[in-house]
């Protein structure tokens, strides 16, 4: 199965930009993602990191409401830190959360661990921005977790939060988590996981524990399952979940053809036409997107090449065209794909790319890609990867060199998640209530 980068949603502080997706291919799958998931992304898939992500705002309002000097996101830091160790320390293989590999390392040389915002102290490489602060803000706004500015809890998950984890800190002698709060306060905190802190090392895990309460199931099942109040996906992401459960065995991954087959369970099972046509959708688009991006960054390995000599490579690899490309359905996308690009122009060019794929005329698709790359890259003020020069490719930059995959291969793509991987993996976690 042909597997593909692992992007995130269109968080702005996560954004592609400079070299990244030189076909502007993100704004496409996202695009037909969004409407069947509107609040996961591909990064979103351990409940415990929105429990961690739930806790680190409670703590952060609460400080800001008692006029602390410690502004947000050094607090919010140190608290994701915090469950970072005390999750690895617990649960050692069974934790799962950003910044293990750090964490394990730290604590095979002492269990004495230093909690702070610099960068010595971080458990990731700019934590802000890949930890739970960056990644997993705006899909808990998504969800109804949390809103305004500055960023507070919602209603709802303020009362979850106080019933199900505060109640749980009173019980263990830290009331509201007072104590807490007064180490994350400080600049720095020394956490002594094995002796002198053990009764907080306690009071964490319990928060933290990988078996969730029947209450947290409930309250994840409502936010992060079926997309919570603000569900953008008009009832789809509901019904979407309906199906997770047939999906849960290990053995289950996505690709085409299983997106295709759910699209029919949908129709017949959940009565859902718009369900279903949104997933054909998807494995239209899968069909369209995986191909072009393997055939661009094949031709990145083609400098000095004359395109005929290429587009000859490719068809030695994929003879005629793609069969299996049902161009009826990836010529139904040219209006989204010129909405989610802005661009009219773009959504006809990437139907003339499926042409060529299906047709196999492959000197048209390079014409193309080509004409896509160069479009992508004026708009972020760049210079195209690759041009035809005198007659011969010209490559200036190099991101994904690979050769042609066989057409079997291709065929069983999964290159984009689409947000369904998240949403199984979430699913599976909260588990049916």
């Amino acid at each position: 199965m042909l597997r593909g980068p692992f992007l995130t949603d269109a968080d702005p502080r996560a954004k592609v930009k400079g070299s990244r997706d030189p076909l502007g291919l993100q704004a496409i799958w996202v695009s037909l993602g969004r409407h069947v998931v509107g609040n996961l992304t591909t990064v979103t898939q351990s409940v415990r990191e929105f429990t961690t992500t739930l806790l680190g705002y409670c703590f952060v309002e609460h400080l800001r409401d008692a006029g602390s000097k410690e502004s947000g996101l050094p607090a919010f830091l140190k608290w994701e830190q915090l469950c970072g160790y005390v999750q690895a320390e617990r649960f050692g293989q069974n934790a799962g959360f950003r910044g293990i590999e750090r964490v394990s390392r730290t604590l095979r040389e002492t269990g004495v661990v230093t909690l702070g915002a610099a960068p010595q102290h971080q458990i990731l490489s700019k934590q802000k921005v890949y930890g739970l602060w960056g990644l997993f803000t705006v899909p808990s706004h998504s969800s109804g977790l949390l809103e305004g500015e500055p960023v507070r809890l919602t209603n709802e998950a303020r009362e979850f939060v106080q019933s199900e984890y505060l109640s749980r800190l009173d019980k263990a002698g830290f009331r509201d988590g007072r104590e807490i709060l007064d180490r994350l306060a400080e600049p720095t905190v020394k956490v002594d996981l094995r002796r002198k802190d053990r009764r907080l090392v306690d009071a964490v895990a319990d928060l933290l524990r990988p078996k969730l309460s029947h209450a947290e199931r409930t309250f994840y099942r409502d936010t992060l399952v079926r997309g919570g109040p603000r569900d953008r996906t008009s009832g789809l992401q509901v019904l979407m979940a309906r199906l997770m459960p047939g999906l849960w065995n290990d053995s289950f991954a996505f690709d085409r053809t299983e997106v295709h087959l759910l699209a029919e369970h949908a129709r017949r099972e959940m009565r859902s036409d718009v369900l279903a046509d949104r997933l054909h959708r998807i494995g239209w688009g899968e069909a369209l997107v995986a191909p072009a991006a393997a055939a661009f960054a094949f031709l990145q390995s083609c400098g000095g090449q004359d395109p005929a000599a290429a587009a000859a490579d490719i068809a030695a690899r994929w003879g005629g065209g793609l069969p299996w490309l049902d161009l009826e359905g990836v010529l139904s996308l040219a209006d989204e794909i010129a909405s989610a690009t802005g661009s009219q122009e773009v959504g006809g060019r990437w139907c003339e790319v499926g042409r060529a794929l299906r047709q196999g005329d492959w000197p048209a698709l390079i014409t193309r890609l080509l004409e896509q790359n160069r479009w992508v890259m004026e708009r972020r003020g760049g210079a195209p990867w690759i041009e035809v020069r005198n007659g011969r490719l010209v490559v200036r930059f190099r991101d994904e060199l690979a050769a042609l995959p066989e057409p079997g291969e291709l065929e069983g793509s999964w290159r984009y998640t689409y947000f369904l991987d998240s949403l199984r993996t979430v699913s599976r976690a909260v588990g049916e209530v």
